[in-house]
Parts: C-alpha cells; sequence; structure tokens
C-alpha cells in the first residue's frame, strides 16, 4: 500500500482493491495470530513486565483497528478514485503508524517470548474475531456480492 500511496497518479480501481484486501486480508491474520498465539503465551509470563506488555499491546490493538477500519469506510473506491491525493496521504499516515507499532514490537514485545512459556494457541472461540470485519471490506472492495455471499 505505501508503494501505491507514493504513486502521483491513482492505479486502477481493481489493482487498488486487489492491493487493499491483500493489506488487509495481511492485518487481519497477524491481529489473530498475536491474539492466539503471542498474547496468552504473555500473560503467563513470570515477569510482571512482560504481562503489562502484552496487555498494553493487546489493548491498543482495538483502538488501532477502529482506526483501521474508519480508514477504509472514509475511503470507499469511488471516493479513493475521486480524490486520490487525500487517500495517498492517509495511507502514508496510516503506513507511518503500522511501522512505528512494528517496531515498537520488536523492541518492546516480542523480546519477552524467548522465556515465555510454551502454550498451545488459544480457540478461535476466545478472543476478538478479527476476521468478521473481513466481510464488510470484501464488499466495499467489490470483492463479493451479496449474491456471492448468500451461497
Amino acid at each position: 500500500m505505501a508503494t501505491l500511496a507514493r504513486q502521483f497518479d491513482a492505479p486502477g480501481v481493481e489493482e487498488l482493491n486487489d492491493a487493499r484486501w491483500r493489506f488487509t486480508r495481511a492485518l487481519l491474520r497477524t491481529l489473530t495470530l498475536k491474539d492466539r498465539m503471542i498474547y496468552p503465551r504473555l500473560r503467563l509470563h513470570a515477569d510482571p513486565e512482560a504481562r503489562a506488555a502484552a496487555e498494553r499491546f493487546d489493548t491498543s490493538t482495538t483502538v488501532d483497528y477502529a482506526r483501521f477500519a474508519a480508514h477504509t469506510k472514509r475511503f470507499p473506491p469511488d471516493t479513493v478514485v475521486r480524490d486520490w491525493r487525500a487517500y495517498a496521504v492517509a495511507v502514508r499516515l496510516r503506513t507511518a503508524e503500522l511501522e512505528d507499532r512494528m517496531d515498537r514490537e520488536e523492541r518492546e514485545l516480542f523480546p519477552w517470548l524467548d522465556n515465555a512459556p510454551k502454550v498451545a494457541p488459544i480457540s478461535f472461540a476466545q478472543g476478538t474475531n478479527w476476521a468478521a470485519d473481513a466481510w464488510r471490506v470484501r464488499t466495499l472492495l467489490g470483492k463479493d456480492s451479496v449474491d456471492d455471499r448468500a451461497t
């Protein structure tokens, strides 16, 4: 997305929507993996700082995703085509936020995993259902028609 957002002119709608969907899918998979495999291990860590880091990042994930969801709602495909430059600026801002978060995770969260207890991933029935919003995004981007979801 960052590469596309650096282009002066908007890419084609299909190319852009494909890139937006790939980004969304990767984001939702990452959130699910952290929710099921990272945070549970760190919540059982012997060091209270590790437990606090897990809670801090878990809590901020909800806020960060709400910002992402608002971004997708603010920029449906027709708005992106009509106002490419505003969208590109917004993508660059969201990308900078995401890069900052990934850097902080590398420094403040992931190092605790080295001596965290080994536990089985929690079930999908527990935690946040990150994939629930995928249908909204897919529909917004024209990836599914209403008829496709009914079958």
